[in-house]
Order: C-alpha cells, then sequence, then structure tokens
C-alpha cells in the first residue's frame, strides 16, 4: 500500500435513530458522538478480521505522516502570514506618516495660500481705492476746467448785457460750482467763487439799471427790443438769489406807486375822502395801460398782484390818515354819506380785485 493512500474505513449502516437526519457526517472521527470502542468493534468484529490489521496500522501512519506534514506548511505558512502582516502593519503606519506629512504640508501651504490671496485682496483695495480716488481727481479737474470756461463766458455775457445767455449760463456754472462746495479752503476755488460773486454784483446792478427806464416805456411806440432785453433780465434774475428778484419786484412796485402818491397826495385835492373813486380808477387804468409791460415778466412772479398790494397798502395807510384828520365840523349827514359812498367803492374794487386775482 503506497502512502498517498487514504486509510478505507468501513461504512456504518446508520442507526434508524440517524436515518432521521438529513445528511451524516462523512468522516466518523468528525461525529459528536464518537466512540472509539465501538468503532473498533465495528472494524474487527471477529478473529479473521484481525488479519487486516497490520495494513490497517500503515495507513494510519502513512495518514498520521501526511497530517503532521499538513500542519508544518500550515504553520509555515501562518508563520509567513504572520511575517507579511507585520510588514504589511508597518507599510500602513508609514503610508499614515507620510499622509499625515501631506496632510501638513498642504495645511501649510493652504495657509501660506490664504495668507497671500488676503495681501492680494489688500492690494487690490489699495487699488481700488487708488483708482476711486484717481477718477474724482479726473472728474474734478475736468469740472474745474469746465467752470473756469463757464465763468470766463458768463463775465462776457453780462458785460454786454446778454442776459437771456447769461441766466442760462449761470445756471451751468452754479450747478459746477456746487461740486466745489468741500473745497472751499482751496485758494484757487476761493479765487473762482470770489470771481463769480463779482459778476453775480455785476449782473444784478447792470439789471437794475436797465430795470429804472421800465416806468418810462410807451407802449404806444416799439419798445420790443427793449421789452426782449428786460425779459431776458428776468430770467437772469431768476438765476440769481431768490433775495434779488423780491429787491427787484419791491424796486419796480416803488417806482410805480410814486405816481400815485404824488397825484393823491396827503394834502391835494386828490386826498379828499369823496375823492376814493378816483384812486381805484387811477390803478385800473395803469394796469390796462401798462398790460404789455406786466407781460415781460415770468407769470411765477405775479406783479400785477404785487402791485395791487402795494397800492392797497398805501391807500388804507392814506384813507386812515384822512379820517384820523377830520376835524369836527366835517362831521355830519353829508360826511356819513360820503364815508359810506367811499366804503361802497372799495367793497366793489375789492370784488374786483377777487376777479381778477382770486
Amino acid at each position: 500500500m503506497s502512502e498517498s493512500e487514504d486509510v478505507v474505513v468501513p461504512k456504518v449502516s446508520p442507526t434508524p435513530e440517524k436515518k432521521e437526519k438529513k445528511q451524516a457526517p462523512v468522516d466518523p472521527f468528525d461525529a459528536s458522538d464518537f466512540n472509539s470502542v465501538e468503532f473498533v468493534n465495528r472494524i474487527f468484529p471477529n478473529e479473521q478480521s484481525l488479519a487486516g490489521l497490520d495494513p490497517l496500522i500503515q495507513n494510519l501512519r502513512v495518514r498520521i505522516r501526511r497530517v503532521d506534514n499538513e500542519i508544518l506548511v500550515a504553520v509555515r505558512q501562518q508563520s509567513t502570514s504572520g511575517h507579511r502582516a507585520q510588514q504589511d502593519l508597518d507599510n500602513a503606519k508609514r503610508a499614515i506618516q507620510d499622509l499625515f506629512a501631506r496632510i501638513r504640508d498642504i495645511q501649510g501651504k493652504a495657509e501660506q495660500s490664504e495668507l497671500m490671496v488676503q495681501e492680494i485682496c489688500r492690494d487690490i483695495k489699495k487699488l481700488d481705492y487708488a483708482k476711486k480716488n484717481l477718477t474724482a481727481t479726473i472728474t474734478a479737474l475736468r469740472r474745474l476746467s469746465m467752470l473756469m470756461s463757464a465763468v470766463e463766458q458768463l463775465e462776457q455775457m453780462a458785460s454786454r448785457r446778454m442776459y437771456r445767455e447769461a441766466a442760462n449760463m449761470l445756471e451751468a456754472v452754479n450747478q459746477l460750482a456746487s461740486h466745489f462746495d468741500g473745497f472751499k479752503a482751496i485758494p484757487r476755488i476761493c479765487e473762482m467763487r470770489a470771481k463769480i460773486g463779482t459778476i453775480r454784483l455785476m449782473l444784478r446792478s447792470s439789471i437794475f439799471k436797465d430795470f429804472e427806464g421800465l416806468a418810462a416805456l410807451d407802449t404806444e411806440r416799439d419798445c420790443s427790443v427793449e421789452m426782449a432785453e428786460l425779459s431776458g433780465a428776468c430770467a437772469a434774475v431768476d438765476a440769481l438769489d431768490p433775495y434779488v428778484r423780491d429787491e427787484l419786484l419791491g424796486d419796480i412796485c416803488n417806482k410805480e406807486m410814486t405816481a400815485y402818491t404824488q397825484v393823491f397826495s396827503q394834502t391835494g385835492e386828490m386826498s379828499r375822502l369823496d375823492r376814493t373813486e378816483r384812486r381805484y380808477a387811477w390803478f385800473k387804468r395803469q394796469l390796462r395801460a401798462k398790460e404789455e409791460v406786466w407781460q415781460l415778466f415770468p407769470p411765477s412772479w405775479r406783479v400785477p398782484k404785487m402791485l395791487c398790494m402795494y397800492f392797497c397798502k398805501i391807500t388804507r395807510a392814506h384813507l386812515s390818515m384822512i379820517l384820523d384828520s377830520s376835524s369836527e365840523k366835517e362831521q355830519g349827514e353829508g360826511a356819513v354819506r360820503v364815508l359810506l359812498e367811499a366804503l361802497h367803492k372799495t367793497l366793489e374794487f375789492e370784488q374786483d380785485l377777487e376777479e381778477r386775482f382770486g
């Protein structure tokens, strides 16, 4: 019998209890209820069967050697596997250390990149601020150049009494000058603002001088040139400070009322109370006679209404003084009748004004 042959174990017929099991164990030595005595008795049930004892022993020895070889191979493989596992573990540790080193390197580079990005952002902000400042400087210089040119043109227009053109240019100068309100400490800007103020005063003086001849305008002759010039002057006044318009209107109204105070003086024949109706008639004639003159003023100025207010104030003062200065001899039924008549005409005049200006 060769060593490669395995031990022939006789088949044991299963007991009735074992038949109920689905699958019996292949090797009887692996059975949980293995009994060596019973196993030997089954192999050698009688004396004649002992003739096969030596071959069985030889077969068992071969099997033992085979099992020993298998155990030796398994032990060697296990030793090799353990050494390899240690090597794998060491390699894993080294890989982890390398990974940590790479992570630290990446983290350091990330921090450096973050610092670099922050520095770049700071540089970009500085450049952005520089760009904004440069743009603001260029814009300011451009506006200053435009302002200087506009001031020169305004000065020429004011000296030539080109009022309507000067009005448009003055609005442009005012708008450009407003951009330099925060630069009043700069000498060049101070000089420019002083020059603008001088031109304003020159323009105001010329306009007031031209309006002095307003009362002498004769609507029966052709005064279109003078009226067009004064209309342009009104536009220039609107471009000046608001108080200039109020001052000009007050001057015009006072000059228009000069003739009224001369005709209806407090001591003349026309100052009597029974001449009150003539006061109102005179004012209505003045409004109608100079209706074309009043049209040269902008509607927002409401010059006729301003004249009416001045007339009413002066008339009220005159009538109050007349009533206060009346003597006892002048008082009586006739005086009452005159007073009632004056009151009636005054109410009618007020109603006319309401219809005209209300």
